[in-house]
């Protein structure tokens, strides 16, 4: 199970409301949701703040409430051998405005632009800023993404390891994104 050491948290995590939102964080279901908007390279509570909201109504408002909650939250998701990757993303939802951003630790942060002429034709690279991009064409900024699943989805890659080689290699990756069939 999980351990959670409250430090400056202490006499709020001693009450009976810091006993249930630590009891509801680590519900399984709770922990699930929480990983996988990680997965999804997004705040992890992304993934709980309509469950928090409906159990805790406004009682998760308070801002010393909200920074536990972040706190319990991180020690629960190490223990999950995630790692922090971003503090202060902004959130725009209620109760958080700004969260962290947790990743996996053997994850590497990739960033895509697409042809400004033919949007199908992106090139991955591992840097945002004076990136190493083919001269044919003009480039525009299009996502960033870690996660192996959001590489495999959105981007074809089946192999993220030779992924990072080829990066490392020749400064980018070109693909052809092919529009997903349509149910007629």
């Amino acid at each position: 199970m999980f351990a959670y050491n409250p430090e400056k948290f202490v006499s709020l995590y001693g009450t009976e409301l810091g006993q249930r939102i630590w009891a509801f964080l680590t519900e399984a279901e709770n922990v699930a949701r929480l990983e996988t908007a990680s997965q999804l390279s997004k705040p992890a509570v992304e993934g709980i703040e309509e469950h928090l909201l409906d159990e805790f109504r406004e009682e998760v408002l308070a801002d010393r409430v909200k920074q536990m909650i972040g706190h319990m939250v991180r020690q629960i998701l190490e223990q999950r051998d995630w790692v922090l990757d971003q503090t202060d993303v902004k959130v725009q939802s209620v109760p958080f405005s700004k969260a962290a951003r947790y990743r996996r630790p053997d994850w590497i942060t990739f960033h895509a632009f697409r042809n400004t002429s033919d949007p199908r034709d992106v090139v991955i690279t591992d840097r945002r800023q004076n990136a190493p991009l083919p001269a044919d064409t003009r480039w525009s900024y299009y996502a960033t993404f870690a996660s192996p699943l959001k590489a495999s989805v959105a981007f074809g890659v089946r192999d993220i390891r030779q992924l990072r080689q080829h990066v490392h290699a020749h400064g980018y990756q070109r693909v052809r994104i092919e529009r997903m069939l349509r149910r007629a």
